[in-house]
């Protein structure tokens, strides 16, 4: 189902492909901060993941997972730039993906 840019949940899937490996969608993960969005990770089928912000989050967080998946609203310090994206990693037992992610108003 294709979500409105208004809908205050942008849903990221997690997905692992044939071969074992992670897969991302969206990525890039475009948030709308203006609209009070937040991120929420989800993986299909359900495995422990972790998702890490290394070097800067846009969220107030930088660290989120299977535990934990939602991002919470960007933090309001932060100058929108839809063409900055922030990279971060999942990790599934021993596999890791550096998806990335931005910020629009």
């Amino acid at each position: 189902m294709q979500r409105s840019p208004k809908d205050p949940v942008l849903p990221v899937s997690i997905t692992i492909d044939k071969g074992g490996e992670i897969r991302v969608s969206p990525d890039p993960f475009l948030l709308h901060k203006l609209r009070d969005q937040v991120v929420t990770w989800e993986c299909t089928p359900k495995r422990h993941f972790t998702v890490e912000f290394e070097k800067d989050s846009p969220f107030y967080e930088s660290q989120f997972s299977s535990d934990q998946p939602c991002s919470g609203l960007a933090r309001r310090s932060l100058v929108t730039d839809r063409e900055r994206i922030y990279k971060y990693t999942v990790r599934i037992g021993d596999k890791v993906l550096d998806p990335g992610g931005a910020v629009d108003k």
